[in-house]
């Protein structure tokens, strides 16, 4: 499990739940473009041929190792409109975004791979989990929503890559109780028990506490219960 960090004055404005735990800084950049990287040939390979087509005709002229090794995180994004992004989900809760359930990561394709999922293995709480894929458009949003306690575990992991942005926190007994993180790229947190189910979590399109927005990529993960199943968005 992680253990507690305090928080900088640049990654937090409230008073952070403690059932809440943060590391700003878990992954290298190396790492990072690795697990972005992966985690972009997954989503796009489930996509349509017509945006398959048209990532073809943007992707940059970088190979696939020297998009990994070289250049900045955020050109392994392609523009928006080379991917087909929903503008709403089916429970109103997230605009502007595309996802998937995992179910293998490509690790004979990308060099490193298997290291930095056994650095985010060791830090599970528990074994038996689902992986979920939220890539957040420019302007991609969550808004406040609280997990569903009849068909969520215990727990859930996030990890941030790309544009950096504010996951807020507010008490669902006390709305003038708010926090603020900024999750920058290679940060990991981690929600469980009240915050899960006490607090309502979004994750804002923009705000000055961040630099600007640009897209996102979140890995789920989270525990599952027995015979239920359910997304978890932020």
């Amino acid at each position: 499990m992680l253990s507690r960090r305090l928080f900088s004055l640049a990654n937090l404005r409230g008073t952070i739940p403690s059932d809440f735990h943060f590391v700003p800084d878990f992954f290298s950049v190396s790492e990072q473009r690795t697990l972005l990287s992966a985690a972009l040939e997954r989503l796009d390979a489930a996509g349509s041929r017509r945006f398959q087509k048209r990532r073809k005709n943007s992707r940059s002229k970088l190979n696939t190792a020297a998009a990994i090794y070289e250049a900045p995180l955020s050109e392994l994004f392609l523009p928006d409109d080379c991917y087909e992004f929903l503008q709403g989900h089916y429970d109103g809760v997230i605009h502007n975004y595309r996802e998937m359930h995992l179910t293998s990561w490509p690790t004979a394709e990308f060099p490193g791979l298997v290291p930095a999922l056994s650095r985010l293995q060791s830090v599970l709480p528990s074994s038996n989990i689902q992986t979920h894929l939220l890539h957040l458009a420019s302007d991609g949003e969550i808004l406040p929503h609280v997990d569903n306690v009849s068909a969520s575990g215990r727990w859930i992991l996030g990890v941030s890559l790309g544009s950096d942005r504010i996951l807020r926190l507010e008490s669902c007994a006390n709305p003038d109780e708010v926090a603020e993180i900024l999750l920058p790229s290679g940060s990991i947190y981690i929600q469980s028990d009240t915050v899960r189910y006490q607090y309502k979590h979004s994750i804002l399109r923009n705000s000055a506490f961040a630099n600007g927005a640009g897209q996102r990529m979140s890995i789920m993960i989270r525990d599952v219960l027995e015979h239920h199943s359910h997304t978890n968005h932020s």
